[in-house]
């Protein structure tokens, strides 16, 4: 069973949290059928005020700003009665004047670059999600760190009264007057849409955005070269509506990225989209007859990945835990994929830009393989023998695993109100140890093997080459895998003041432990006292003489989070070293022969004298010393010189050592 603690008095939401969160080109012309707005602000940041959800990230550090306006005009209702393919009808009675013309006035947060001159030029229009009851921007937090790093602009944009209505319960004074309703005298009932001006709501948005507009400029000076209009979920299934019924009237957006969502686009019109669907939606058949690949359509689903990605409830849950509610949820598996498809997001963004422009069409995307027989209707994906779909596009935590990512789940019953949730969640299953080293030699043979699955899906084209590459890192704080087997730098011989180093996790907080075993007990471990470890490479100084293999662990400490507790992983030891000699002791006292022809102890002519060199000793384990280095023993030579002549030999062995000095006194008679 999987806690996720995401709690602020519940009650209010729960029947709201029965609805499922799941939701069912070029623009040119002429926006005279959009309401012109008037743009108001920014809204004044104090002490007691702030825009809901105001994000976290420190944006100065990439030169961005975040500021809120309210914008205001008049909005129309829509016949959207009919096939997708016929566009809607404006409605022109009803409304104060019975012109058909309800008063609105809406919120919308910007982020963009400081300095105008930064800004890429396109515009990211994303249509909050309002299924939590709150006002969330779900598709900035699935990755906002590509779109400050590139220069793009954001946009959340309130259009529904849900939204609203969580505003002001959030704060009053600063929300108060908004309203998506025409102060509640839209009518509601039986078959109407309670969100009957949305359309208008968002389409006036992005005319204002466009430069169309009464007031101030919510860009600060940016002129946009592109809009895509962004949704995700119950907020994707409003953009679809408006892909379908209302941008062949409106023609305001350049280009659509509708994600996790799964309503029907028509195919005959010239705007482009790309649909990115997870798990979660795909567990029945979307094939190219339903979903199909078109000249302005694309449809990408990722195996293996959950509603709601980890990565975005990581981005989101700080700064919904202090302007709403710590989400307490308890699901059956524990919960939220780590597959991080908005990185997909991410490269569908880039190519809407270029598709949109004229340029290359997006790739065409794998779908998904399902059974030929089902035993389970609703989840007919074929599976491996870790559970894991098969098909669509694969990310390497699914090609290279080292857990069961998917995007199933569902409530433990009576748990907390936030587990209705738990069916988005998708799960997370570590694999046994047992499993991960059957699968993975060490932390050194996953990496490499990850390291190549993540180049191949960038290479595929359905991430970027810079997201690979935050993949990889990702990988190396993997904290469960043993680390490679340690290295000698240097050489296998030495004196005892060496380095070892292996692969092992760069996960913060790890610790890695050395332990030494003789070659004659190759079992009898223990621990090294070493000098230093820094990334991944000990020094070790004084270590005892002998020969002796080494090997590593590592111990992480993995922090608790707003859906774990924390954890100490200790991974298996690595595989032995080579045999490692380390000596400091010198061979013996070489010996000196002299031949000569003596009398009396003094020789009458030239004496011979030769050098033998003894075999270095033993180490104090017993095994072989480094061994005597032959180019320490001088060669034979003769003696001439009348006189006396003092003769010093020292030998060495092959690391340096010195043997102790033999001396001989050599007298020839004058």
């Amino acid at each position: 069973m999987g806690s996720l603690r995401l709690v602020r008095n519940a009650c209010a939401i729960a029947g709201a949290m029965a609805v499922a969160l799941v939701g069912a080109g070029t623009a040119s012309a002429a926006f005279g059928d959009i309401p012109t707005s008037t743009v108001t602000g920014p809204i004044a940041v104090t002490a007691d005020s702030h825009p809901y959800l105001a994000t976290d990230i420190d944006l100065s550090k990439y030169g961005y700003r975040e500021d809120e306006y309210f914008l205001s005009g008049d909005a129309y209702r829509y016949d959207m009665t009919g096939a997708i393919t016929t566009p809607a009808t404006k409605i022109t009675t009803g409304g104060a004047a019975d012109d058909g013309k309800y008063p609105f006035k809406t919120r919308i947060v910007v982020r963009r670059p400081a300095d105008p001159a930064d800004a890429n030029g396109v515009v990211i229009a994303e249509w909050n999600n309002v299924t939590s009851t709150q006002d969330v921007e779900f598709n900035w937090f699935g990755d906002p760190y590509f779109l400050l790093k590139h220069g793009y602009t954001f946009v959340g944009i309130t259009a529904q009264n849900v939204g609203v209505s969580s505003l002001k319960a959030f704060n009053s004074d600063r929300y108060g007057t908004l309203t998506v309703t025409g102060n509640d005298t839209v009518p509601t009932g039986t078959g109407l849409d309670t969100d009957a001006l949305s359309y208008d709501v968002f389409s006036s948005v992005v005319k204002a955005l466009k430069g169309e507009r009464n007031g101030v400029d919510p860009l600060g000076g940016i002129t946009p070269s592109t809009v895509i209009a962004s949704g995700e979920s119950q907020s994707c299934s409003r953009l679809v509506n408006h892909y379908n019924r209302i941008e062949p009237i409106h023609e305001i957006v350049d280009a659509y990225l509708l994600t996790v969502c799964t309503g029907a686009l028509r195919g005959d019109r010239p705007e482009k989209a790309v649909r990115i669907i997870t798990e979660t939606e795909n567990r029945v058949p979307r094939t190219t007859e339903v979903d199909p690949d078109t000249d302005s359509i694309r449809h990408w689903e990722v195996a293996a990945a959950s509603h709601l990605p980890r990565i975005a409830f990581d981005n989101l849950n700080p700064v919904f835990s202090r302007d709403f509610a710590t989400v307490t949820a308890t699901c059956t598996k524990f919960p939220l994929s780590r597959v991080k498809w908005p990185y997909v997001q991410n490269a569908a963004i880039k190519d809407l830009v270029s598709w949109a422009g004229g340029g290359l069409a997006p790739p065409i995307a794998p779908r998904g393989e399902y059974q030929a027989s089902p035993a389970d209707a609703t989840n007919q994906l074929e599976r491996d023998q870790y559970g894991i779909a098969e098909g669509a596009i694969r990310f390497p935590d699914v090609t290279v695993p080292t857990a069961t990512n998917d995007g199933i789940n569902s409530a433990v019953p009576g748990g907390p109100i936030f587990s209705l949730f738990c069916q988005l969640f998708g799960s997370s299953t570590p694999f046994t140890p047992e499993t991960l080293h059957g699968l993975y030699t060490d932390q050194a043979d996953y990496l490499a093997k990850y390291s190549d699955a993540a180049d191949d899906l960038a290479d595929s084209g359905f991430i970027l080459p810079e997201d690979a590459d935050r993949l990889k890192q990702d990988s190396r704080e993997f904290a469960r895998l043993r680390p490679s087997l340690p290295s000698v730098v240097g050489g296998a011989k030495n004196r005892g003041n060496f380095q070892l180093t292996w692969v092992g996790t760069e996960a913060p907080d790890t610790t890695f432990e050395v332990q030494r075993a003789s070659t004659k007990k190759p079992n009898a471990w223990a621990k090294v006292k070493v000098k230093s470890v820094a990334d991944s490479t000990a020094t070790l100084a004084g270590t005892p003489q002998g020969t002796a293999y080494f090997r590593v662990n590592s111990t992480t400490v993995l922090p608790g989070t707003n859906i774990s507790e924390p954890e100490t992983v200790v991974t298996p030891f690595s595989e032995a070293s080579v045999a490692v000699k380390v000596d400091r002791t010198g061979p013996p006292k070489p010996k000196i022969v002299l031949k000569g022809r003596k009398v009396k102890g003094i020789y009458r002519g030239p004496v011979t004298v030769k050098v033998i060199g003894k075999p270095d000793g033993k180490l104090p384990d017993g095994t072989a010393g480094a061994g005597l280095n032959p180019k320490s023993v001088p060669k034979t030579r003769k003696v001439t010189r009348r006189g006396k002549t003092v003769i010093k030999i020292r030998t060495r062995d092959k690391l340096g050592n010195q043997s102790p000095v033999a001396k001989v006194v050599i007298r020839i008679r004058r």
